[in-house]
């Protein structure tokens, strides 16, 4: 078993993310916190435990991490002979609004993880950080906790197989289809096709996959398009670039526009061109 505290100094908690207390190959006793603790990501890597939180219990096997947040109560113990996890605890100010704006999770869960790898490797290189005499090892251990929140983002879900990363997968052809058809009427029940999916549940896949509404994502994309040809055709007029991009009307594209790029588009093509 490895275990490793880290000195943790005033600069180190006005970072947005530092590490508190890492370990690995840890035979994981009963834990009992009526008050909860940090953060922590408890990685499962042999045998079978039991998450008891927020009023659900939840079974974690090897393949599967429990993420803690901070000051929730939670109880958990071993169900199997022996239960063996790697795990990482950590703070900072901008934790809280990653793991809800960006990963969507809103209390103390299990999660399936689709690459434990990683999650083991980041672990591993904290534990290393912190074993030599490598300077500003509170910068180093800071980004390790930013590279497993942004995989966790990418590679763990409430369900098998719908991580950010697998439902990405399964999307890619709508988001190809509208790549090539922006500037085309794009209706819910056409998309919907196009995945296989019903609407209803393509809008959620779809915000889960990218935290974006589906049109708000074709708004952006059309908007991307329409910003290369204000600088590609300068003398185009706006009516006709607004047109060319699927916007009907030309005042909602010069709105939706300001909105997204905080400029109207004859200031952005002013900018960039002169």
């Amino acid at each position: 078993m490895k275990r490793h505290i880290p000195v943790i100094t005033d600069t180190d908690k006005r970072l947005p993310y530092y590490l508190i207390d890492v370990g690995s190959t840890w035979s994981q006793e009963h834990v009992v916190r009526p008050v909860g603790y940090m953060y922590q990501w408890i990685q499962c890597v042999e045998g079978e435990g039991e998450l008891i939180t927020g009023g659900n219990t939840f079974r974690l096997k090897e393949g599967m991490a429990m993420l803690l947040l901070k000051g929730i109560p939670h109880e958990y113990y071993a169900i199997s002979s022996s239960w063996i996890v790697d795990w990482i605890v950590f703070d900072g100010h901008q934790v809280g609004p990653f793991i809800e704006h960006n990963a969507g999770i809103e209390s103390s869960c299990a999660l399936y993880v689709s690459r434990p790898d990683l999650f083991l490797s980041h672990i591993q290189n904290a534990l290393e950080i912190l074993q030599s005499d490598r300077p500003l090892q509170g910068i180093q251990c800071s980004k390790v906790v930013y590279s497993l929140l942004t995989d966790m983002v990418q590679y763990a879900s409430a369900h098998p197989d719908h991580s950010a990363t697998s439902l990405n997968h399964k999307l890619k052809p709508l988001f190809d289809y509208i790549e090539e058809n922006f500037h085309k009427p794009l209706t819910l029940e056409l998309m919907a096709e196009i995945t296989g999916f019903s609407p209803q549940h393509l809008c959620t896949v779809f915000k889960k996959t990218t935290n974006n509404r589906i049109f708000q994502y074709i708004h952006s994309v059309r908007i991307k398009k329409s910003k290369e040809l204000l600088l590609a055709n300068p003398h185009m007029q706006i009516k006709e670039i607004a047109a060319w991009a699927g916007f009907e009307d030309a005042n909602y594209f010069c709105t939706v526009f300001k909105k997204l790029e905080q400029i109207s588009p004859n200031q952005y093509r002013k900018i960039y061109l002169g």
